[in-house]
């Protein structure tokens, strides 16, 4: 992972808005309109048809209701799952949101979803623009940028193109190169998702590992963040 290459696109509300939904709505039309900005402070999981995080979210109205913001027009059967988290004013809030809706994924979309990169942080929309940002090899980050520009009817910059470093006191810096490629693999294609989406005989294929060795990366590197995070207790 030592090509890790970090890539922040940007995109105006304008554009994102009018993308992705019927009658001129998008998924994120309603969100994008009541609101005066959003974070996503932790993406917990993005996959086709599914998404959760923790965000902060600071609205332009207090008067707007939180169920109006999160009206997800264009949304196949959406299931909307929500909570606020704290109220830091009537405007401004930390909510952690889930959205799941019927959305379908044929055996060649699966397949590459391995050499797709990684949503990270900063993930958020402030005025009026969004700023994504994903994390991926070379390789994988050449190849998105050729795909927005050539399949995408959006619009965008990029706003940066860096190699991603993480800082030494990042949880995930503590981890080996191998234990951090296994570890993000395993989450990206769906090993710790409820139900699985994978197996662990599948992932150490995918991995070219043996069973055993995969399985001894998996735990030291939980272990290893699992101390990390609870140090203090």
């Amino acid at each position: 992972m030592r090509d890790m290459r970090r890539l922040v696109i940007e995109v105006s509300a304008d554009q994102f808005r009018g993308v992705g939904g019927g009658e001129g709505q998008s998924p994120g039309g309603t969100l994008l309109d009541k609101r005066r900005s959003i974070e996503m402070l932790h993406i917990l999981k993005m996959v086709p048809g599914e998404f959760a995080v923790v965000a902060r979210l600071e609205l332009k109205d207090p008067s707007v209701k939180l169920e109006e913001v999160l009206a997800f027009q264009g949304v196949p059967g959406a299931e909307i799952e929500t909570e606020v988290l704290d109220r830091e004013s009537e405007t401004v809030l930390t909510l952690f949101l889930r959205v799941k809706s019927r959305m379908q994924m044929n055996p060649r979309q699966v397949g590459r979803l391995g050499s797709l990169p990684y949503l990270s942080t900063p993930f958020e929309f402030k005025d009026g623009k969004l700023r994504i940002t994903f994390l991926g090899t070379s390789s994988q980050i050449r190849k998105h940028l050729e795909n927005l520009s050539r399949q995408s009817r959006i619009k965008y910059r990029v706003a940066a193109l860096t190699d991603a470093r993480f800082p030494p006191n990042s949880p995930i810096g503590r981890l080996t190169d191998r234990q951090r490629k296994t570890l993000i693999s395993a989450y990206k294609l769906g090993y710790y998702d409820v139900p699985r989406r994978i197996t662990a005989e599948e992932l150490a294929e995918r991995l070219n590992l043996a069973k055993s060795t995969l399985s001894a990366h998996v735990r030291k590197a939980e272990r290893r963040l699992l101390a990390e995070m609870l140090s203090d207790f």
